[in-house]
């Protein structure tokens, strides 16, 4: 748990499946600490996993793979697209933006979001 700054937003699963969500305090060989609507310490030996949420959500990759596919879509339907469209058998025009677009933003969520694991009890 080296890795922990106080402060860092983690969560903290318990032997009994509970889980707590809040903010690293500190640890030791023996406990965790966090703050969560109140100090709570719990014991190592209660701990199943530590981990981080990620920084950014799903939501903020699509939006962002979106736009990055958009362009990339559009230059690829402005220069291939056109010269396609003159030979009379292509894609309307917008159809390369569009799914462009659309492969940016679902692969934009794919690799975003999730937890980064920080500490994993040995089974």
């Amino acid at each position: 748990m080296q890795a922990l700054h106080k402060g860092d937003r983690i969560g903290v699963i318990q032997a009994n499946q509970k889980r707590i969500d809040g903010r690293f305090e500190s640890a030791t060989e023996a406990r965790i600490t966090l703050q969560a609507d109140r100090e709570i310490s719990i014991e190592k030996s209660d701990v199943v996993r530590v981990y981080q949420p990620a920084r950014h959500g799903r939501v903020f990759g699509a939006v962002v793979g979106g736009a990055i596919g958009l362009a990339g879509g559009g230059i690829l339907d402005g220069t291939l697209g056109q010269r396609l469209r003159n030979e009379g058998d292509s894609p309307a025009k917008g159809v390369m933006t569009a799914v462009g677009a659309a492969v940016g933003a679902g692969i934009g969520a794919a690799v975003t979001g999730g937890y980064r694991t920080v500490y994993r009890r040995a089974k």
